[in-house]
């Protein structure tokens, strides 16, 4: 015969099945407020990454603005930039070239590769359809977000990347000049691949954009 249980008996039972659900409802209010505190810290530390990258951007302008001056020589100017975006845009490689349209000549100005500063050689702008004659003939900015993107789009290596291994993934080239033909390019490079978001890139642009008023305003090149 099943046992009769007392009323206190039952009782008992009653109050321990009600501490248990509370203990349960705790529990899960406190997992849910967990999984809240993880959010905010993931959303503030996101807030964070931004401020720092803003921080970043508007030093980059401000020494910019602080270092170029109208008139200038394109050596300088793109010393200056070197100096001033290398380490903060985590920069592997960086170039700045002129084009001499009449001559059909592309100069590497400066050429900052493998840690250094090398002296690359000039070339026929007509030899050869690669990324930087994409960014003159289309005087648009182009972005390579991989190597792989790069090769197909007809980028080759250079002696010193044949010889370390070390080649850039992401390739961001930026027309200087306002005209119809541009006086050159700039070109950003790092090893990460799709290295550079849209708001650094447009950060880019502006500090390439201040060089070419600074270059415009002397004897062309």
């Amino acid at each position: 015969m099943p046992s009769i249980q007392s009323p206190g008996v039952q009782m008992s039972l009653f109050r321990a099945r009600k501490q248990d659900q509370a203990l349960e409802a705790r529990d899960e209010h406190l997992r849910k407020l967990e999984a809240e505190c993880r959010a905010v810290q993931s959303r503030l530390e996101g807030t964070q990454e931004l401020v720092r990258h803003l921080d970043e951007d508007r030093d980059l302008l401000l020494g910019a603005l602080e270092l170029m001056r109208p008139g200038g020589a394109i050596q300088d100017l793109a010393q200056i930039l070197l100096d001033i975006s290398f380490k903060p845009l985590g920069l592997a490689c960086f170039f700045v070239a002129a084009a001499d349209w009449e001559e059909d000549l592309l100069r590497f100005v400066l050429y900052h590769e493998g840690g250094r500063a090398r002296n690359h050689p000039s070339r026929r702008l007509s030899d050869r359809a690669g990324l930087s004659e994409r960014v003159l003939s289309g005087h648009r900015s182009v972005y390579m977000r991989t190597m792989e993107e790069g090769h197909a789009a007809g980028s080759l290596l250079t002696a010193a990347e044949q010889a370390t291994g070390l080649i850039p993934h992401s390739w961001y080239g930026v027309p200087l000049g306002h005209g119809k033909r541009p006086i050159g390019l700039v070109s950003f490079q790092s090893f990460q691949t799709d290295a550079f978001s849209e708001s650094r890139r447009r950060v880019m642009d502006a500090l390439v954009g201040l060089m070419s008023t600074c270059l415009e305003a002397r004897v062309p090149i």
